[in-house]
């Protein structure tokens, strides 16, 4: 630990403006002739960074990440393994990106999409089952327990402690920044940072696929 700077400035961060742009974007590119496609769903913006603020974001990936599973993979058959993925940074600038991703049949597409928005939609309205949140808070508290026995762990916590000018004791607020965590909370969380302002849609098709 002794190699590492004492003191971290914002001003030490360069700021190169490489974000992804704003508004609603829709493409759809034909590359391949395997009869698979591909479809990534991004949503982005400015983030109001904290550590309670973390939590949420993290609770609703891993929130919607279930509800998709459930609704596109055991429901439909549309898809293996739909992911969902988000980053949230400090600095140069407080932001958020948002991602939402699957493989399925190019015949599959819309339908799928469709789906995906409409678990959105029921998560702005009503926030989640709290069985969804019960399962994220025990897989996350299981993670907690297991991350604090490793040295890699402590490291990376000191490290972007410090180069975000973060308290170090902020881990002290795990439990109660997880016990938040409430259906209300996401319906809230959801509304602030899916709301689709700032939106890509981006599919992948075959070459002679058929579908429009």
């Amino acid at each position: 630990m002794g190699g590492l700077p004492s003191t971290y400035k914002s001003e030490n961060y360069k700021d190169l403006g490489i974000y992804p742009p704003t508004g609603r974007i829709e493409k759809t590119v034909y590359k391949g002739t395997e009869p698979k496609a591909r479809v990534n769903l991004i949503f982005s913006g400015t983030f109001d960074y904290s550590a309670a603020e973390q939590v949420q974001l993290d609770a609703l990936k891993e929130v919607l990440q279930i509800r998709l599973i459930e609704r596109l993979r055991e429901d439909e058959s549309g898809v293996y393994s739909p992911r969902v993925g988000e980053e949230a940074t400090k600095y140069p600038q407080s932001r958020y990106s948002f991602t939402i991703s699957f493989g399925c049949g190019p015949q599959n597409v819309e339908k799928l999409i469709a789906s995906t928005m409409e678990e959105i939609e029921k998560l702005k309205a009503t926030g989640p089952p709290q069985v969804n949140i019960d399962k994220y808070k025990a897989e996350d508290r299981r993670t907690w327990e297991t991350s604090l026995k490793s040295n890699n762990w402590w490291l990376d916590y000191l490290v972007t402690s410090l180069q975000n000018h973060d308290d170090l004791h902020e881990l002290n607020a795990y439990d109660s920044n997880l016990e938040k965590v409430t259906p209300e909370s996401l319906k809230a969380i959801t509304n602030k940072y899916l709301s689709g302002k700032n939106y890509i849609r981006l599919v992948l098709l075959p070459e002679k696929s058929e579908v429009k």
